[in-house]
């Protein structure tokens, strides 16, 4: 169980990280309202100087339940976000993978392909001596 000291001293590093309580006027529920992001509390009044006041003892509250346990995991579990939307998400620019371009082969040679562990290297081999072999003819036809 937490002691009020340590409650105290937890709550006035988060009235710190906090600033100033400054609610504004919510309309569709006609009163002044406080909350947030960092914490999950949120707490509305008549008037302005009544959420500045009441909001620090409300504050209070989660935090001794915080510090005894007794909140659920949800509340202060993180989402993963948007995916891709966010800034700087993706592969680290400079990271070095391979150019992919997919394409439509017959099944016998996708099944050679998976079986073979040897096969993309054995079709390099193939590729660079394919072309080799073809700058060699291209310039036994311009001396012709």
């Amino acid at each position: 169980m937490a002691s009020k000291q340590e409650i105290k001293e937890n709550l006035e590093k988060v009235l710190r990280e906090i600033g100033t309580i400054k609610p504004w006027f919510d309309t569709s529920v006609n009163e002044w309202i406080f909350c947030h992001p960092d914490y999950p509390v949120e707490y509305g009044g008549k008037t302005a100087l009544d959420v500045i006041k009441n909001y620090p003892n409300y504050l209070k509250e989660f935090i001794k339940q915080r510090l005894n346990g007794k909140l659920n995991p949800l509340t202060e579990q993180k989402t993963r976000g948007h995916g891709g939307k966010r800034i700087g998400a993706g592969r680290p620019t400079g990271s070095t993978k391979e150019i992919r371009q997919r394409i439509n082969l017959p099944i016998d040679l996708v099944n050679w392909y998976k079986n073979t562990p040897a096969a993309i290297e054995l079709t390099r081999e193939l590729m660079l001596h394919q072309t080799h072999e073809s700058n060699k003819n291209s310039e036994n036809e311009k001396r012709k």
